[in-house]
């Protein structure tokens, strides 16, 4: 389940009851719209926005306490995937129109698409802003080509099994900003690539077609590029388009070629590559260095999910690997 208990507190923008406050501050942070309270009670206004921003995308927390009308026009430099905890929302994007409510769907807004919403009161929702040329550059590095813009269903039925795993991913995100430090960009790149994979590979759009054609086979010298552009680049946050492009081949290609010959997801080798220079950083650390600023250091931003990753793979914990280096 997403935590519901005040996301993103310590990221808080706007908290105020003036509607008019609420439209100015809000629309600085996504876009100028227009903002209507439909509540009889002038009180029950309250509006609460927390944002955190990431490598290309950000995670938000948004409520409005009453019934409010919101008519952002075209998004225009954005998607929006919005995910509701709690309350409903009635959702037109384009020609369609999706009845939000958690636990039952949630709606992605395509930047290119006229968007009106009636959000209900006491609706509260996470949501995920993605710059659309992220986006963008991701589908056309899955197609091997320049495609017209995204335009996605609104619809996202959240007890798929797509819809399962998009909560888990959405979750991981809001995780990674609510801790003390925030994750290195390398992650931050990391969960943003595997979240639009997501989108773009499982939900509607106006270019599935194109990508549920066949991908082709790259060339044979295609994964060992991947793998020394990985390598060259491990100091750097690694978008999978990028190591596509490195690779001379389409993105839908390479991750083929990688399960094939390698046993492994692309993200699983740069992963992978980042854990050896992890216990390679560990076996020369000094004093000074603790677990989890080497951790952040190679881009590894989940301490939990690493820290169990390293055991499988080397047979002992980060921390006894730095123990036994210092004993030594």
């Amino acid at each position: 389940m997403l935590i519901e208990d005040a996301p993103l507190v310590r990221h808080r923008l706007v908290d105020t009851r003036s509607p008019d406050e609420a439209r100015e501050a809000i629309g600085r942070i996504f876009c100028p719209h227009f903002l209507i309270p439909r509540a009889r009670r002038p009180d029950a206004f309250h509006a609460r926005h927390h944002s955190a921003p990431q490598a290309g995308y950000s995670v938000n927390f948004v409520s409005y306490g009453a019934e409010v009308e919101i008519d952002p026009g075209e998004l225009s430099g954005f998607f929006l995937l919005q995910w509701p905890l709690r309350g409903a929302a009635s959702v037109r994007c384009g020609v369609e129109t999706a009845e939000a409510a958690a636990g039952t769907t949630a709606s992605l807004l395509s930047p290119t698409l006229p968007t009106r919403m009636v959000w209900r009161q006491g609706c509260e929702k996470l949501i995920v802003l993605m710059h659309r040329e992220m986006v963008q550059k991701q589908l056309d590095a899955l197609i091997g080509e320049s495609a017209p813009p995204i335009e996605f269903s609104t619809g996202v039925d959240m007890t798929s099994p797509l819809g399962r795993l998009l909560e888990h991913h959405v979750e991981t995100m809001q995780l990674s900003v609510e801790g003390d430090v925030c994750a290195p960009e390398a992650y931050q790149v990391l969960m943003r690539d595997g979240l639009t994979t997501l989108l773009l590979c499982g939900l509607r759009h106006n270019q599935s077609d194109r990508l549920a054609q066949p991908a082709g086979a790259p060339a044979p010298s295609a994964v060992g590029k991947a793998e020394d552009y990985i390598v060259a680049h491990l100091d750097s946050p690694l978008a999978v388009a990028d190591v596509a492009a490195a690779a001379g081949a389409n993105l839908r290609a390479l991750q083929g070629a990688f399960r094939r010959e390698r046993g492994m997801t692309l993200t699983q080798c740069i992963q992978t590559k980042r854990l050896e220079r992890f216990r390679a950083e560990l076996g020369r650390a000094g004093e000074d260095r603790s677990v989890t600023s080497i951790a952040y250091a190679v881009g590894l931003g989940h301490l939990g999910r690493a820290a169990a990753a390293y055991r499988a793979r080397y047979g002992e914990t980060p921390h006894q690997t730095l123990r036994r280096r210092r004993r030594s």
